[in-house]
């Protein structure tokens, strides 16, 4: 086994910004690691593409200033320390001018700490606790926070994490793929078990976080059998998780898919000519051949996983937290139109430009400056989208739900069941 090395460097940034997706709802990442003693199998961290160091595993580099970086950041956002009693300003002893002061201030937005393709919550972080470090700012500036991890380590820090939901919002999720431990053993040999995430899972919806699972990769032949997801989503329902996202795994030519076709070499003998036929094609971002993916008769992971969800009455998508400062109906309104766009894309596989014009509306309604719930029966029809989502969206506006929607999820879990399972 691999001696984890720590190693410690002053980096260049921090923060990275992007657009939400149904699948984070979070817009500012930030990670203080680079490395990951987790050492997954599948991990694409380990592709070229990502210019991460060679023994990825082993070496993990600490960016000591992190904590610098991010309160940098946030101050140039203009926000403003709320608990730390080293700052002060005018606004701690003329509360009526803080609303002035606020105003200057950009939008909130929730900001994950990890999630990337380096736990936050890997071994080291026992011993270097950066991730704490940057839970107290986070906590400091009362910012929503999103956390994804294999590790139980998080429970350490469940004091803060409280904090910062009882104030704002914290979401902590974990990635689960494989319930049969022999198997998580092969792929995730440093991670805490599958049993362990679930237990945390547990102990954090008692506590009244929010807390969901990401199930991919979806292992063809191993992770996507039916006995493998069907007790994924039996435990979720058990531990109370608030959704479950399931995808598939991509094997980047290099490194990533080299070890990876090496572990099924070695441990799936029998399984291993399907997985040169499956990932034969060197598609340069992972994906497997569609056309042997047939021949496989395979069925896609998002399909397997809305069944599961909808029989077991979980969500393929967490709930939004509309931060601090942003047009709740707006950010209410885009969630809709996205979850509507991923059904049609990955569950019922709709023409991709149905879908297309779902995520455009989304992103038109998410980025409006003008609130969409306050549109009256005339202005509906001058948003720049097709008759359909305009319906959907005045439907939303004026009664608070979506009966399109409704009719979708239980259109998809009967196409479904039609056409795989009948």
């Amino acid at each position: 086994m691999l001696v984890m090395k720590i190693e410690n460097y002053e980096a260049k940034s921090l923060v990275r910004q992007g657009g939400v997706s149904i699948f984070s709802w979070a817009e500012t990442y930030l990670n203080p690691y680079q490395g990951c003693y987790h050492d997954c199998v599948y991990c694409d961290g380990k592709s070229e593409q990502y210019y991460m160091h060679e023994d990825f595993g082993e070496r993990i580099r600490v960016k000591t200033n992190a904590p610098e970086l991010l309160i940098k950041f946030l101050k140039k956002q203009g926000f403003k320390s709320v608990h730390s009693k080293k700052q002060f300003s005018i606004t701690d002893f003329f509360p009526v001018l803080r609303r002035d002061v606020k105003s200057d201030c950009k939008p909130k937005s929730i900001i994950a700490i990890g999630g990337g393709v380096c736990d936050v919550y890997q071994p080291a972080e026992k011993e270097v606790k950066m991730t704490r470090k940057l839970l107290e700012i986070v906590y400091d500036y009362q910012l929503p926070l999103w956390i994804l991890t294999k590790n139980k380590l998080v429970l350490r820090d469940i004091d803060l994490i409280k904090k910062i939901n009882k104030e704002s919002y914290a979401c902590v999720n974990f990635t689960i793929t494989l319930a049969d431990e022999r198997a998580r053993k092969i792929f995730e040999p440093k991670a805490s078990s599958s049993k362990e995430r679930f237990e945390a899972i547990r102990i954090l919806r008692k506590e009244g976080i929010p807390s969901g699972i990401y199930f991919y990769p979806c292992l063809p032949f191993i992770g996507d059998t039916e006995e493998n997801v069907n007790s994924i989503y039996q435990k979720a329902k058990e531990v109370d998780a608030q959704f479950v996202n399931c995808a598939g795994l991509t094997l980047k030519p290099g490194r990533n898919k080299n070890e990876f076709m090496e572990t099924i070499r070695t441990n799936y003998p029998d399984i291993y000519p399907k997985y040169k036929q499956l990932y034969g094609n060197e598609n340069k971002n992972g994906s497997f051949d569609i056309d042997q993916f047939k021949k496989l008769s395979l069925i896609w992971p998002a399909i397997k996983g809305y069944k599961y969800g909808y029989e077991s009455g979980i969500s393929f998508v967490a709930d939004r937290y509309v931060p601090e400062g942003r047009i709740e109906s707006n950010l209410k309104i885009a969630e809709l139109l996205l979850m509507i766009s991923y059904i049609k894309r990955n569950v019922i596989h709709d023409s991709k430009f149905e879908s297309q014009d779902f995520n455009r509306a989304a992103h038109l309604v998410e980025n409006s400056a003008r609130d969409f719930g306050l549109l009256v029966e005339d202005e509906f029809n001058e948003i720049s989208t097709n008759k359909l989502v305009r319906s959907i969206i005045q439907e939303f506006v004026e009664q608070g739900k979506s009966s399109y929607f409704r009719n979708l999820e239980k259109k998809a879990y009967e196409y479904v069941m039609n056409k795989y399972y009948s």
